[in-house]
C-alpha cells in the first residue's frame, strides 16, 4: 500500500508539470481594421494570464518566408489559413524558433511550446508571437 501511495504521488507530480494545450478559442481576440486596412487586435484582460508565459499550442505549419525561415502556426491547414483569405488574423501565431529547425513541412500538424507575446504595436506582424518556440511533441 505504501508503494502505491508513493507511486501515485510521483505520478501526480509529473502530471502537475505537464502543460495543457492552449485552445485556439482563447486566442480568438476581437480586432478592428484601421483606415489603412491594417488589423488592430484588442486583447481582453482575461487573456493576461497567458501574456509572456510559456504555453503549448498545436496546429499546422504555414510558411511565411521559407528563405528567411519565417513560419506561422495556424489553427487551420494552409488551404483554409488566414493567408489564403478563409480565416481571421487571430487564427495564426508567428513562430520565432529557439533553434532553427532543419526542415519544416507545410501543413504538418505539430505541437509547439514557447513564450506567448502579445503584439499590439506592429501591424506588420501577427497578433500573437511565440518566442523561443520549440516542438513539444
Amino acid at each position: 500500500m505504501k508503494k502505491l501511495v508513493i507511486f501515485l504521488l510521483i505520478l501526480g507530480g509529473f502530471q502537475a508539470k505537464a502543460q495543457q494545450v492552449l485552445p485556439w478559442e482563447m486566442l480568438a481576440v476581437p480586432y478592428s481594421t484601421t483606415p489603412d486596412g491594417l488589423y488592430e487586435p484588442q486583447f481582453p484582460s482575461w487573456l493576461d494570464k497567458y501574456k509572456n508565459q510559456e504555453v503549448v499550442i498545436q496546429g499546422y505549419l504555414v510558411p511565411v518566408d521559407v528563405e528567411g525561415n519565417q513560419y506561422a502556426l495556424s489553427r487551420y491547414a494552409f488551404s483554409s489559413c488566414f493567408f489564403c483569405g478563409n480565416a481571421a488574423p487571430n487564427t495564426v501565431v508567428e513562430l520565432v524558433f529557439k533553434d532553427r529547425p532543419d526542415s519544416l513541412i507545410t501543413d504538418q500538424f505539430v505541437v509547439v511550446k514557447g513564450i506567448l507575446v502579445f503584439n499590439a504595436n506592429d501591424p506588420f506582424r501577427l497578433f500573437f508571437i511565440l518566442q523561443q518556440a520549440e516542438f513539444a511533441g
